[in-house]
């Protein structure tokens, strides 16, 4: 959504406000490009996507690639909250870019120029008279945002969120409802969940290889006690390292006993494919690994719900916490430690975006959807901060006009010049995390 400055998702690059339009290199003029020309130009474009596909495959980097087009598409569908709310409310659009820079293809329909430019640093909705700024002409003056009812505004401010967190909720419930292994995300899995796999000891068997646990076996109880979920199972196992357990075990419908096995010292050994001991102090450990949590559609909408407000709890106390600590950030810029310290808290660059998309990708792909709910929830929020030039922004002056055409009992708006030192200072601010951030991935990707 075209706001007075940069875009919520982009890098910082600034569009130039509407009545104040000008045509950069490269631009046919306001019609756009004419028939022949889209169509050379959306052949290059294809061809440029093509070849980068091909070589990333080549490159073995494919998976990641595709994760960062998901990424676009997911600030294109922000945009898409944006546009559609804003038709729904009879205002003007009249751009919907993705990228910025130099354009590289476009396409006009009705009032509106559909695009996209060189620079995949994020998109933009361009709704006319989002501020007292911008110079209108009177026949379009009744379908500026600005001259819209507070409702529709609100409604077009918070579209860009909300359409994160439908993406992060309707992630979620693949992910919940789908074969990926979710352990991560449920917490606790039953306890009787089936195995995934039996882990050998790079100094030899590992206790569950003695007792000839096989994947897909289900721990029915340890000792004869059984237990709720997956961690008080693994909590009653890591309390009795070098001690004796007996398991009962379900293989295929049919339950049976183990013989008396004793469980290893995590500090002691070490996994095969691993170079150092699970653990640092005396861990029991059996050796075997939770397998894949799934639910009916019913479950996994029931999950996903609980799980998307822990991460979203989650999410806004480290925003706050982030932006509320600078200090934090300059001591990571001088030192290495307090940047490798896992308590530290910080922003990630679209560089380190990148790297743990390509961490997740070898992982698996439920990692990947993960990865995209942590991203769509805390940018969802992100946007929500009460500051222009993001979403919250245009939400505070909306709210702030109402209050004060209620108080005067005629119409308001608020005199965005007022506004310009603090939104010159949030820039500041953004910049400056959005520099540092870049920095310290940098940073580690050449360590």
């Amino acid at each position: 959504m075209a706001a007075p400055g940069p875009s919520p998702q982009a890098a910082w690059p600034a569009e130039v406000p509407v009545g104040q339009r000008r045509t950069e290199p490269g631009e046919a003029g306001p019609r756009g490009m004419e028939p022949r020309e889209q169509r050379g130009a959306l052949l290059r474009l294809a061809l440029v996507v093509v070849c980068g596909l091909v070589v990333a495959k080549l490159a073995g980097a494919l998976d990641t690639v595709l994760i960062v087009m998901a990424l676009l598409l997911m600030i294109v569908l922000h945009e898409l909250g944006h546009f559609l709310t804003a038709k729904w409310a009879g205002m003007k659009v009249t751009e919907f870019f993705v990228g910025f820079g130099p354009r590289l293809w476009s396409v006009r329909k009705g009032e509106t120029t559909y695009g996209v430019k060189a620079l995949p640093l994020g998109g933009y909705c361009r709704i006319l008279g989002m501020t007292n700024l911008e110079v209108v002409s009177p026949q379009d003056e009744a379908r500026a945002y600005r001259s819209r009812p507070t409702w529709r505004r609100l409604s077009v401010a918070f579209a860009g969120s909300f359409m994160h967190f439908l993406m992060a909720f309707v992630l979620l419930v693949v992910l919940f409802a789908g074969p990926g292994d979710i352990g991560n995300l449920v917490g606790n899995p039953p306890a009787d969940n089936p195995i995934a796999a039996v882990d050998g000891f790079a100094t030899g068997r590992s206790p569950a290889q003695e007792a000839g646990l096989r994947p897909g076996d289900r721990i029915v109880a340890v000792n004869g006690h059984r237990f709720a979920g997956w961690s008080q199972l693994t909590a009653y196992l890591r309390a009795r390292p070098g001690q004796l357990v007996v398991l009962s075990v379900e293989r295929a419908g049919h339950r049976f006993t183990t013989r008396p096995v004793r469980l290893a010292d995590g500090s002691k050994v070490v996994v095969e494919g691993d170079k150092a001991p699970l653990y640092s102090r005396p861990t029991g450990l059996l050796g075997v690994e939770a397998g894949p949590v799934r639910f009916g559609l019913l479950g996994a909408l029931e999950h996903a719900g609980s799980s998307f407000g822990s991460i979203a709890t989650v999410s806004v106390s480290r925003l706050v916490a982030t932006i509320g600590s600078p200090g934090n950030y300059v001591n990571m810029l001088q030192s290495q430690k307090a940047a490798d310290n896992p308590h530290a808290t910080r922003f990630v660059s679209p560089v380190g975006v990148v790297v743990l998309a390509h961490e997740a990708a070898q992982i698996g792909w439920s990692e990947v959807l993960y990865l995209l709910v942590l991203i769509n929830i805390f940018v969802g929020f992100f946007n929500l901060v009460p500051l222009l030039p993001l979403d919250g922004g245009h939400v505070a002056i909306a709210l702030y006009e109402k209050a004060r055409s209620l108080r005067a009992r005629r119409p308001y708006h608020a005199d965005v010049n007022k506004l310009a030192p603090v939104l010159y200072a949030v820039l500041a601010v953004l910049a400056f995390y959005a520099i540092s951030s870049l920095f310290l991935d940098l940073r580690d990707v050449v360590r």
